[in-house]
């Protein structure tokens, strides 16, 4: 059913047996936490993850360990044999108390300008998907900045 409000269209439809789409996979090493990127576009767009530590220490693709943490997984510009995937986490019981800060970042396009994509990142703990944040950048520089307590 389309629903007309103003100059707005509403989709709704009241049918059960239409599920919602399967998230995307995870790809990477499991953890306590665990924060996880997927973003479209891999060929054209270069995405990082970053987290900050509760000390203040920032886990990226320039500086893949901290406090414990490890990225394990970094897609570049097509490169990307797990495919579009970025991948930050702390071992059971390694992972310190306190604030995280985590973001997504537009690096680069890959050599095809103004490319844009979609992102979702997921924190998970215990297996179990906490936050899930999605957005879409079209130029460099960082998306929000969400924070997690740990």
């Amino acid at each position: 059913m389309v629903i007309a409000v103003g100059s707005f269209l509403f989709s709704c439809s009241s049918s059960s047996s239409k599920s919602e789409p399967a998230p995307a996979p995870l790809v990477g090493q499991d953890g306590n936490p665990r924060f996880n990127l997927v973003f479209t576009n891999p060929e054209n767009v270069d995405m990082d993850l970053y987290v900050k530590t509760p000390s203040g220490a920032v886990i990226s693709y320039n500086n893949p360990s901290a406090d414990l943490g490890t990225l394990d997984v970094d897609c570049l510009c097509g490169g990307c044999t797990q495919g579009p995937n970025e991948n930050i986490f702390w071992e059971n019981g390694t992972a310190p108390n306190g604030t995280y800060e985590y973001w997504v970042n537009y690096y680069g396009d890959c050599g095809v300008v103004g490319s844009s994509s979609s992102f979702t990142v997921r924190v998970i703990r215990n297996g179990a998907i906490l936050e899930t944040k999605t957005g879409s950048l079209n130029a460099e520089g960082d998306s929000m900045h969400w924070t997690f307590e740990q």
